[in-house]
Protein backbone atom coordinates (compact mmCIF):
# COMPACT_ATOMS: atom_id res chain seq x y z
CA UNK A 1 0.00 0.00 0.00
CA UNK A 2 1.01 3.58 -1.00
CA UNK A 3 2.63 5.97 1.77
CA UNK A 4 -0.15 8.12 2.76
CA UNK A 5 0.47 11.73 2.98
CA UNK A 6 -1.76 14.50 4.65
CA UNK A 7 -4.77 14.71 2.09
CA UNK A 8 -7.03 16.99 3.97
CA UNK A 9 -7.19 19.41 6.51
CA UNK A 10 -9.46 21.47 8.92
CA UNK A 11 -10.55 25.11 8.23
CA UNK A 12 -10.09 26.90 11.33
CA UNK A 13 -11.57 30.23 11.01
CA UNK A 14 -13.65 30.28 13.70
CA UNK A 15 -11.72 29.44 16.18
CA UNK A 16 -11.57 28.10 20.34
CA UNK A 17 -7.71 28.79 20.75
CA UNK A 18 -6.02 29.37 17.15
CA UNK A 19 -5.17 33.28 16.59
CA UNK A 20 -6.59 34.87 12.56
CA UNK A 21 -4.08 35.25 10.40
CA UNK A 22 -6.41 37.69 9.12
CA UNK A 23 -6.50 36.57 5.31
CA UNK A 24 -8.70 37.90 3.12
CA UNK A 25 -10.07 36.25 -0.48
CA UNK A 26 -6.44 36.76 -1.97
CA UNK A 27 -5.02 34.73 0.59
CA UNK A 28 -7.01 32.18 0.33
CA UNK A 29 -6.91 31.85 -2.83
CA UNK A 30 -3.58 31.45 -2.33
CA UNK A 31 -3.69 28.78 0.09
CA UNK A 32 -6.49 26.75 -1.76
CA UNK A 33 -3.86 26.65 -4.65
CA UNK A 34 -1.01 25.31 -2.05
CA UNK A 35 -3.44 22.65 -1.15
CA UNK A 36 -3.83 21.69 -4.75
CA UNK A 37 0.11 21.54 -4.84
CA UNK A 38 -0.01 19.98 -1.41
CA UNK A 39 -2.27 17.10 -2.49
CA UNK A 40 -4.77 18.10 -0.25
CA UNK A 41 -8.29 17.07 -1.25
CA UNK A 42 -10.81 17.50 1.58
CA UNK A 43 -11.41 20.68 3.73
CA UNK A 44 -13.46 20.79 6.70
CA UNK A 45 -14.77 24.36 8.28
CA UNK A 46 -14.64 23.08 11.22
CA UNK A 47 -17.48 24.91 12.37
CA UNK A 48 -19.79 27.71 11.05
CA UNK A 49 -19.84 29.36 14.33
CA UNK A 50 -18.82 29.52 17.58
CA UNK A 51 -21.04 31.26 20.46
CA UNK A 52 -21.69 35.03 19.40
CA UNK A 53 -19.33 34.44 16.16
CA UNK A 54 -20.15 33.06 12.42
CA UNK A 55 -18.59 32.09 9.27
CA UNK A 56 -21.74 33.16 7.53
CA UNK A 57 -24.82 34.59 8.11
CA UNK A 58 -27.24 32.68 9.49
CA UNK A 59 -30.54 33.75 10.77
CA UNK A 60 -31.18 30.14 12.42
CA UNK A 61 -28.23 31.15 15.09
CA UNK A 62 -29.02 35.01 14.77
CA UNK A 63 -32.97 35.14 15.64
CA UNK A 64 -32.16 32.56 18.72
CA UNK A 65 -28.91 34.13 19.79
CA UNK A 66 -26.62 37.19 20.03
CA UNK A 67 -24.40 37.37 17.23
CA UNK A 68 -21.75 39.33 15.95
CA UNK A 69 -22.15 41.33 12.69
CA UNK A 70 -20.68 39.24 9.73
CA UNK A 71 -18.74 40.93 7.34
CA UNK A 72 -17.59 38.09 4.57
CA UNK A 73 -19.57 34.69 3.65
CA UNK A 74 -16.72 32.78 4.23
CA UNK A 75 -18.61 29.58 3.50
CA UNK A 76 -19.56 30.77 0.32
CA UNK A 77 -15.93 32.09 -0.59
CA UNK A 78 -14.45 28.24 0.40
CA UNK A 79 -17.47 26.74 -1.47
CA UNK A 80 -16.29 28.87 -4.82
CA UNK A 81 -12.60 27.89 -3.94
CA UNK A 82 -12.97 23.86 -3.59
CA UNK A 83 -15.25 24.10 -6.64
CA UNK A 84 -12.73 25.52 -9.03
CA UNK A 85 -9.76 23.05 -7.52
CA UNK A 86 -12.46 20.22 -7.32
CA UNK A 87 -11.51 20.05 -4.08
CA UNK A 88 -14.43 18.26 -1.42
CA UNK A 89 -15.87 20.82 1.80
CA UNK A 90 -17.23 19.32 4.33
CA UNK A 91 -19.45 22.18 6.30
CA UNK A 92 -19.24 21.92 10.32
CA UNK A 93 -21.74 22.77 12.19
CA UNK A 94 -22.66 25.24 15.03
CA UNK A 95 -21.41 25.17 18.65
CA UNK A 96 -23.02 27.31 20.95
CA UNK A 97 -19.94 26.46 23.09
CA UNK A 98 -22.49 27.03 25.95
CA UNK A 99 -25.28 25.31 26.05
CA UNK A 100 -24.36 21.30 25.88
CA UNK A 101 -21.49 22.68 28.24
CA UNK A 102 -24.01 23.19 30.60
CA UNK A 103 -26.14 19.97 29.36
CA UNK A 104 -28.68 21.78 27.61
CA UNK A 105 -28.60 19.64 24.85
CA UNK A 106 -31.95 20.03 23.38
CA UNK A 107 -31.25 23.18 23.04
CA UNK A 108 -27.55 22.72 20.69
CA UNK A 109 -29.60 20.38 18.73
CA UNK A 110 -32.88 22.91 18.35
CA UNK A 111 -30.42 25.47 17.01
CA UNK A 112 -28.46 22.90 14.74
CA UNK A 113 -31.32 21.52 13.50
CA UNK A 114 -32.57 24.98 12.11
CA UNK A 115 -28.94 25.85 10.59
CA UNK A 116 -28.89 22.47 9.07
CA UNK A 117 -32.05 23.18 6.91
CA UNK A 118 -30.89 26.85 6.40
CA UNK A 119 -27.33 25.92 4.82
CA UNK A 120 -28.38 23.30 3.06
CA UNK A 121 -30.73 25.30 1.57
CA UNK A 122 -28.75 28.14 0.59
CA UNK A 123 -25.21 25.67 -0.02
CA UNK A 124 -26.61 22.51 -0.56
CA UNK A 125 -27.02 23.20 -4.75
CA UNK A 126 -22.64 24.26 -4.84
CA UNK A 127 -20.48 20.96 -6.60
CA UNK A 128 -17.97 21.47 -3.80
CA UNK A 129 -20.22 20.53 -0.92
CA UNK A 130 -19.62 16.84 -0.51
CA UNK A 131 -19.78 16.20 3.32
CA UNK A 132 -20.77 17.15 7.05
CA UNK A 133 -18.78 17.69 10.53
CA UNK A 134 -20.38 17.36 13.60
CA UNK A 135 -18.25 19.80 15.97
CA UNK A 136 -18.91 18.73 19.06
CA UNK A 137 -16.04 17.13 20.07
CA UNK A 138 -15.45 14.92 23.30
CA UNK A 139 -13.52 11.63 24.80
CA UNK A 140 -16.82 9.69 25.72
CA UNK A 141 -20.08 9.66 26.05
CA UNK A 142 -19.86 13.07 28.44
CA UNK A 143 -22.27 15.54 27.70
CA UNK A 144 -25.24 13.62 25.71
CA UNK A 145 -23.02 13.96 23.09
CA UNK A 146 -24.20 10.59 21.26
CA UNK A 147 -27.45 11.92 21.64
CA UNK A 148 -26.41 15.04 20.43
CA UNK A 149 -24.55 13.80 17.22
CA UNK A 150 -27.38 10.82 16.40
CA UNK A 151 -30.14 13.33 16.26
CA UNK A 152 -27.95 15.96 13.84
CA UNK A 153 -26.56 13.12 11.68
CA UNK A 154 -30.19 11.62 11.11
CA UNK A 155 -31.35 15.32 10.27
CA UNK A 156 -28.57 15.65 7.98
CA UNK A 157 -29.71 12.02 6.32
CA UNK A 158 -33.23 12.87 5.73
CA UNK A 159 -31.99 16.60 3.67
CA UNK A 160 -28.82 15.27 1.56
CA UNK A 161 -26.87 11.67 1.34
CA UNK A 162 -23.63 13.29 1.77
CA UNK A 163 -21.23 11.74 4.22
CA UNK A 164 -20.41 12.84 7.88
CA UNK A 165 -17.49 12.73 9.50
CA UNK A 166 -17.08 13.30 13.82
CA UNK A 167 -13.05 13.97 14.80
CA UNK A 168 -13.26 12.86 18.54
CA UNK A 169 -10.27 13.04 20.83
CA UNK A 170 -8.57 10.06 23.04
CA UNK A 171 -8.40 10.46 26.69
CA UNK A 172 -5.13 9.11 27.12
CA UNK A 173 -2.66 11.14 28.31
CA UNK A 174 -2.26 12.91 32.05
CA UNK A 175 -2.18 16.55 31.17
CA UNK A 176 -5.72 15.82 29.49
CA UNK A 177 -7.42 15.16 32.52
CA UNK A 178 -10.03 17.74 34.25
CA UNK A 179 -9.57 16.99 37.22
CA UNK A 180 -7.93 15.22 40.26
CA UNK A 181 -10.14 12.77 40.39
CA UNK A 182 -9.15 9.28 39.64
CA UNK A 183 -11.84 8.34 37.27
CA UNK A 184 -10.50 11.16 35.14
CA UNK A 185 -6.90 9.37 34.69
CA UNK A 186 -5.73 8.49 31.18
CA UNK A 187 -7.61 5.66 29.90
CA UNK A 188 -5.40 2.29 28.25
CA UNK A 189 -6.52 1.62 24.30
CA UNK A 190 -8.61 -1.27 25.89
CA UNK A 191 -10.85 1.17 28.52
CA UNK A 192 -11.33 3.08 25.10
CA UNK A 193 -12.75 0.43 23.09
CA UNK A 194 -14.63 -0.63 25.91
CA UNK A 195 -16.23 2.98 25.73
CA UNK A 196 -16.06 3.71 21.61
CA UNK A 197 -17.81 0.33 21.37
CA UNK A 198 -20.75 1.60 22.26
CA UNK A 199 -20.93 4.81 20.98
CA UNK A 200 -20.16 3.52 17.22
CA UNK A 201 -23.25 1.03 17.68
CA UNK A 202 -25.26 4.06 18.67
CA UNK A 203 -23.51 6.03 15.37
CA UNK A 204 -23.64 3.05 12.86
CA UNK A 205 -25.37 4.16 9.59
CA UNK A 206 -25.10 7.87 10.53
CA UNK A 207 -21.70 8.54 10.74
CA UNK A 208 -19.29 7.33 7.74
CA UNK A 209 -15.75 8.56 9.08
CA UNK A 210 -14.06 9.52 12.42
CA UNK A 211 -10.67 10.82 12.53
CA UNK A 212 -9.58 10.69 16.15
CA UNK A 213 -6.99 13.51 17.15
CA UNK A 214 -3.63 11.89 17.91
CA UNK A 215 -2.16 14.89 19.59
CA UNK A 216 -4.00 13.72 22.71
CA UNK A 217 -2.54 9.92 23.62
CA UNK A 218 1.42 10.09 23.69
CA UNK A 219 3.39 10.07 20.83
CA UNK A 220 4.91 6.48 21.37
CA UNK A 221 1.46 4.77 21.77
CA UNK A 222 -0.49 6.64 19.08
CA UNK A 223 -0.26 3.62 16.71
CA UNK A 224 -1.60 1.32 19.84
CA UNK A 225 -4.67 3.73 19.75
CA UNK A 226 -5.52 4.08 16.15
CA UNK A 227 -5.25 0.07 15.68
CA UNK A 228 -7.91 -0.31 18.75
CA UNK A 229 -10.11 2.32 17.40
CA UNK A 230 -9.63 1.12 13.38
CA UNK A 231 -11.22 -2.35 15.01
CA UNK A 232 -13.92 -1.25 16.59
CA UNK A 233 -14.86 1.10 14.45
CA UNK A 234 -15.00 -1.41 11.53
CA UNK A 235 -16.97 -3.54 13.49
CA UNK A 236 -20.28 -1.36 13.03
CA UNK A 237 -19.48 -0.17 9.43
CA UNK A 238 -17.50 3.42 10.35
CA UNK A 239 -14.37 4.23 8.46
CA UNK A 240 -11.25 5.38 10.19
CA UNK A 241 -9.44 8.30 9.61
CA UNK A 242 -6.68 10.32 11.36
CA UNK A 243 -6.54 13.87 12.41
CA UNK A 244 -2.97 14.10 12.79
CA UNK A 245 -2.67 17.74 14.35
CA UNK A 246 0.50 19.74 12.86
CA UNK A 247 0.68 21.79 15.88
CA UNK A 248 2.83 21.23 19.25
CA UNK A 249 0.82 20.54 22.72
CA UNK A 250 4.00 20.39 24.64
CA UNK A 251 5.12 23.70 24.41
CA UNK A 252 4.73 26.12 26.88
CA UNK A 253 2.93 28.41 24.66
CA UNK A 254 -0.39 27.49 22.70
CA UNK A 255 0.04 26.70 20.21
CA UNK A 256 3.36 26.72 17.68
CA UNK A 257 4.06 24.65 14.38
CA UNK A 258 4.88 20.83 15.40
CA UNK A 259 8.50 19.70 15.27
CA UNK A 260 8.97 17.89 11.74
CA UNK A 261 10.31 15.04 13.99
CA UNK A 262 7.36 14.35 15.68
CA UNK A 263 5.12 14.93 12.77
CA UNK A 264 7.13 12.25 10.80
CA UNK A 265 6.69 9.53 14.06
CA UNK A 266 2.60 10.76 13.67
CA UNK A 267 2.32 9.74 10.39
CA UNK A 268 4.31 6.03 10.37
CA UNK A 269 2.25 5.31 13.35
CA UNK A 270 -1.32 5.64 11.94
CA UNK A 271 -0.16 4.21 8.38
CA UNK A 272 -1.44 0.26 8.75
CA UNK A 273 -4.99 1.62 10.67
CA UNK A 274 -6.37 4.48 8.35
CA UNK A 275 -8.21 5.06 4.49
CA UNK A 276 -7.03 9.15 5.23
CA UNK A 277 -4.95 11.43 6.82
CA UNK A 278 -6.24 15.07 7.82
CA UNK A 279 -4.85 17.74 10.22
CA UNK A 280 -5.35 20.34 12.41
CA UNK A 281 -4.80 22.41 10.69
CA UNK A 282 -2.69 22.74 7.26
CA UNK A 283 -3.13 27.01 6.93
CA UNK A 284 -1.23 28.10 10.43
CA UNK A 285 0.73 24.98 11.30
CA UNK A 286 2.31 23.32 8.03
CA UNK A 287 1.50 25.96 4.75
CA UNK A 288 3.93 27.85 3.59
CA UNK A 289 1.67 30.74 3.45
CA UNK A 290 1.63 30.65 7.72
CA UNK A 291 2.25 33.45 9.10
CA UNK A 292 4.51 30.95 11.70
CA UNK A 293 8.02 30.89 9.64
CA UNK A 294 8.21 27.79 11.61
CA UNK A 295 5.09 26.43 9.23
CA UNK A 296 7.17 27.44 6.59
CA UNK A 297 10.15 24.97 7.63
CA UNK A 298 8.04 22.45 8.59
CA UNK A 299 6.32 22.73 4.68
CA UNK A 300 9.69 22.15 3.34
CA UNK A 301 10.72 18.76 6.17
CA UNK A 302 7.02 17.47 5.58
CA UNK A 303 7.74 17.68 1.57
CA UNK A 304 11.53 15.76 2.24
CA UNK A 305 10.64 13.45 4.46
CA UNK A 306 7.40 12.25 1.96
CA UNK A 307 10.31 11.67 -0.34
CA UNK A 308 11.93 9.39 1.67
CA UNK A 309 8.80 7.74 2.06
CA UNK A 310 8.56 7.66 -1.45
CA UNK A 311 4.89 9.19 -1.40
CA UNK A 312 6.36 11.82 -3.66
Amino acid sequence: MPYQAISGTFLDEISVDIPSQNWGEREWAREFDTFVDAGIDTVVLIRLGLGERLACPSRAVSDRLPTLPVHVDLVRLFLDLAAERNIDFFLGLYDSHYHWYRYDWQTEIDVNLAVIDEMWQRYGDSPALRGWYLPHETTDSSLRIVDINTTLAARLREVSDLPVLVSPFFHGRADMATSTDPRQRPRSPEEHVRIWEEIFQRYAGLVDYCAFQDGTVELARSAEYFAATAEAASRHGIVSWANIETFDRDMPIRFPPTDWRKLAHKLDAVQPYVEKIITFEFSHFLSPNSVWPAARNLYDRYGEFLTSRGAR
